[in-house]
């Protein structure tokens, strides 16, 4: 009984040391001139004051007691919530917070991925040189291929069209829409990847569907992504379980479908953005590249996370705002007669003609804000952003949810108006605030989700 007295007592001492040490040798506090906001204490961050992460409700409260530059810490990382569309053009307008904060399942991914070679792939995985090479190599060949343009509506309006006979093959019973639209919507996707589309009834767009609905919601906010060497962990652990399956399942389909490509001759005559990768690999040769395997399939990878999602759920979210307001899908159907007549489809060359019914687009896209805060950045140096002393590493989040919701650039900000979008003469109008998807330099993912949403 001493002896395990004498040993239990030693544990305590060991236990308290250590905690002791990881205490003061852990970054925590406030550092001069840092942005106020939340305690930060070592070890735990702000934790006893956001103990479930932080909500849209908490951000606002951040913004609303401690202005545009507020933050917060999670064990050793300090975060900044900025907030006011200048002074989130000012910060993420500079080369200082252009770094990668790292992403928990990303990493993951990359790591599975690679099969242990690195974690730093992809775009949202990436940072530095790599980064700006495959977001330049990225943006030139979605313009080239279309993104934005009409080269790609006839494929778009052909998916439209077998969208249509499908709900008229319903014959007017109840339709579930939640799911309604990702078979559209990975289809055009997989046409800009790949140059092929399936029908709705095939094997491989059913386990395209299958693959990619897999990945269940991951707040990468929560506490959890934060905890330091989680990435090594992450495969071990239960909460996790089911988003490593879905991630492995999507790897190994994307790689048997990019060899498969290699092995037809797809690869070579095909105009699409993996037969441009594979050429640009081939220009490399045994030059160090940027440009690999590894590279390309979490590239396309995130394409179809970035662009899926967000363009079906806010197709979804559109149709149930037309049953909520009537008046205004009365407005955009007799615009819609006016201008193209009963029978003919919309086109990107009459998008000017059809200034409410782009409106409603985008107030829908305003009012779902379907994406409270871009991809997080990290400072890539010590430096000083709005006026605040900003030190490297610390985690740099733009609000958008902030600027989709200011009183002073919207109207009845709170509620659906599509006047948000229209001048006194009912014409189209722009707003600096509209940031559906991110802010600073041309942006893939909002390239990837927007033309999708104000097309199919």
């Amino acid at each position: 009984m001493i002896w395990a007295a004498e040993n239990l007592y030693w544990a305590v001492i060991l236990l308290v040391a250590l905690g002791s040490l990881l205490f003061l040798f852990t970054q925590g506090g406030r550092p001069k001139n840092f942005p106020p906001g939340l305690p930060i204490l070592p070890l735990v961050g702000s934790l006893l004051s956001m103990p479930n992460g932080p909500t849209r409700e908490s951000f606002r409260n951040l913004k609303k007691k401690y202005g545009n530059m507020a933050s917060f810490g999670y064990f050793d990382k300090r975060l900044v919530l900025v907030s006011g569309v200048s002074t989130m053009r000012e910060v993420f307008s500079k080369k200082e917070a252009s770094g990668r904060a790292e992403f928990l399942l990303s990493a993951t991914r990359n790591y599975m991925l690679s099969e242990g070679r690195s974690i730093n792939l992809g775009i949202k995985g990436s940072s530095g040189n790599k980064w700006q090479e495959q977001r330049r190599f990225l943006l030139h060949h979605l313009r080239d291929l279309g993104f934005g343009k009409t080269s790609y509506e006839p494929m778009i309006m052909e998916e439209v069209t077998e969208l249509m006979e499908y709900l008229e093959q319903q014959n007017g019973q109840p339709i579930t829409m939640k799911r309604v639209f990702n078979r559209s919507v990975v289809n055009v996707l997989w046409g800009m990847v790949m140059g092929k589309r399936y029908s709705y009834g095939h094997k491989k767009l059913q386990t395209l569907l299958k693959n990619f609905l897999q990945l269940t919601d991951v707040y990468i906010l929560s506490p959890i992504m934060f905890l330091p060497g989680i990435t090594k962990l992450a495969t071990y652990l239960p909460s996790l379980k089911e988003n490593v399956t879905a991630i492995q399942n999507i790897i190994k389909f994307i790689k048997d479908e990019i060899h498969e490509f290699i092995a037809s001759d797809d690869g070579i005559t095909t105009n699409c953005l993996t037969s441009l990768y594979l050429q640009e690999m081939r220009k490399s040769g045994d030059k160090p590249t940027y440009f690999d395997m590894d590279q390309m399939t979490a590239v396309i990878m995130e394409m179809f996370v970035a662009g899926m999602e967000t363009t079906s759920s806010t197709l979804t979210f559109g149709i149930y705002m037309m049953a909520k307001h009537p008046d205004a899908q009365k407005r955009v159907q007799q615009e819609l007669d006016q201008v193209l007549g009963n029978d003919k489809q919309p086109s990107f060359s009459e998008k000017e003609l059809l200034p409410y019914t782009l409106a409603v687009i985008h107030e829908i896209q305003r009012t779902f804000k379907l994406i409270g805060f871009s991809l997080p950045h990290s400072a890539l140096e010590d430096c000083y952003l709005a006026g605040y002393f900003i030190p490297k590493g610390t985690v740099l989040l733009a609000n958008l949810d902030d600027a989709l919701s200011d009183t002073q650039l919207w109207k009845d900000s709170q509620h659906f108006h599509p006047d948000n979008f229209l001048d006194e003469n009912g014409k189209y109008k722009k707003n600096e605030a509209f940031l559906p998807f991110g802010i600073g330099k041309p942006n893939v993912w909002a390239a990837i989700s927007t033309p999708l949403s104000c097309t199919s």
